[in-house]
């Protein structure tokens, strides 16, 4: 997948320059990036523009792994699958209050329901991973990334740094959620957690031979979205952490789970299953043959483009996780775009923010930038809804260039979990 290798450079480059930077002071108000607005004729996505540069950058993880052997029936695959490395044996430590889960039962083996419990077993998996605990007097207390040395006082709950930037508004759910980042996050932390990488064991060999053909819309759509999310998670739980932007996206398209029998990529799933693969007109041979090979065995029958508000990279910009249900996957999705615009767009007297996931996938819910600012206002609250109508009403004599700004896309591990 070739595509929008321009804005992957961009936004590679930009989060690369960051990483570079002195982090040492406390936390600052954060500096307005320059207004950017980037409309390219394809808007594809982070994930899907570096293939050619994937194979590079995954020397940063482990080279020494285990190989295990599983028969698998393989499509024409490229990608081959990454095994656990070796783990070091560490002294029991403390557990994090999530409850220690049963064995996977005979009653659990729906194709929805292992997808759930695997996503449900990686989130606590990562949570016992992170050194940072939760009491409920600082739940959803978050840093701003460009602030990784702050202090405990200077911690918010502003998990996308919209406040500091455009002043104190109400950014709803995601003040609350739970959130494992890189600098509290130990893959070596796997003591306490060995019940659960067998549960996971034993889940992953359940999906390793579903069945799907019977399965609805709904059920599809809440069964991949969860499947993505923990094709990531076991990523970062097998891998550790990426050490620069590149290797991130080279994780989407190297790591792979296998479902029925066919291992499948991140990047696979999310655009020949999930999303209409409109990058097949700059797509090899092969490789869109293996593609439709995809799509025609596990795609959806119509794609849904809210699934960028429910699909997370592990990177700082990536909305939260949640658990989705066959039953209210749509309602969850709803509530997972409203929720995500409300923390992530940011307006003030001058300026209105609009974060880099919006720009990139501005053709799935608008036909261009002006119509995007439109639908962004229509799906906020009530209240701050009014207010971003009023100002674009006051500035619609005036180009957009003038008042728009994309907010640069953050390459840093996290996870936000919806919990």
């Amino acid at each position: 997948m070739h595509f929008r290798q321009d804005l992957y450079q961009e936004a590679v480059y930009t989060s690369s320059s960051k990483m570079k930077m002195d982090h040492s002071s406390r936390l600052v108000k954060l500096k307005s990036p320059s207004p950017t607005i980037t409309l390219p004729e394809d808007r594809q996505g982070k994930e899907n523009q570096s293939c050619s540069n994937s194979h590079k950058n995954t020397k940063q993880f482990n080279s020494k792994t285990k190989t295990t052997k599983t028969p698998i029936n393989t499509l024409p695959l490229h990608n081959k699958p990454w095994h656990r490395p070796k783990r070091q044996t560490v002294q029991q430590e403390l557990r994090v209050n999530d409850q220690p889960m049963a064995e996977p039962t005979d009653h659990e083996e729906s194709p929805n329901i292992i997808s759930e419990n695997i996503l449900k077993c990686l989130s606590s998996i990562l949570l016992r991973m992170s050194t940072v605990k939760y009491p409920d007097s600082t739940a959803g207390m978050l840093r701003d990334p460009k602030s990784r040395n702050c202090t405990k006082e200077t911690w918010f709950q502003d998990p996308y740094g919209t406040c500091l930037e455009f002043g104190e508004m109400d950014i709803g759910p995601y003040k609350q959620f739970r959130a494992i980042e890189a600098e509290s996050f130990s893959p070596k932390r796997t003591a306490n957690s060995l019940f659960l990488q067998h549960r996971l064991k034993l889940l992953l060999r359940k999906l390793s031979s579903v069945n799907l053909e019977n399965l609805n819309h709904q059920e599809k759509l809440a069964f991949w979205i969860n499947i993505y999310n923990s094709c990531m998670m076991n990523a970062f739980n097998e891998h550790g952490l990426p050490e620069s932007p590149e290797t991130v996206v080279a994780l989407m398209h190297k790591t792979t789970i296998n479902v029925g029998g066919h291992l499948l990529s991140a990047t696979t799933i999310e655009h020949c299953i999930l999303r209409l693969p409109y990058h097949w007109k700059l797509t090899s041979k092969g490789a869109k043959n293996h593609e439709m090979t995809v799509r025609s065995i596990y795609g959806l029958e119509l794609s849904e483009p809210l699934v960028t508000f429910a699909l997370s990279c592990g990177t700082w910009s990536s909305p939260a996780v949640r658990v989705y249900t066959a039953s209210q996957v749509e309602n969850q999705l709803e509530a997972a775009k409203r929720e995500y615009l409300q923390a992530a767009v940011g307006i003030s007297t001058s300026k209105f923010a609009i974060p880099k996931l919006l720009d990139w996938y501005l053709l799935d819910f608008a036909k261009d930038l002006e119509s995007l600012l439109d639908w962004i206002c229509l799906q906020l609250p009530s209240e701050i809804g009014k207010e971003a109508i009023k100002f674009l009403e006051n500035r619609k004599t005036e180009p957009l260039l003038q008042f728009v700004q994309i907010m640069p896309y953050e390459f840093s591990f996290r996870y936000l979990l919806c919990t």
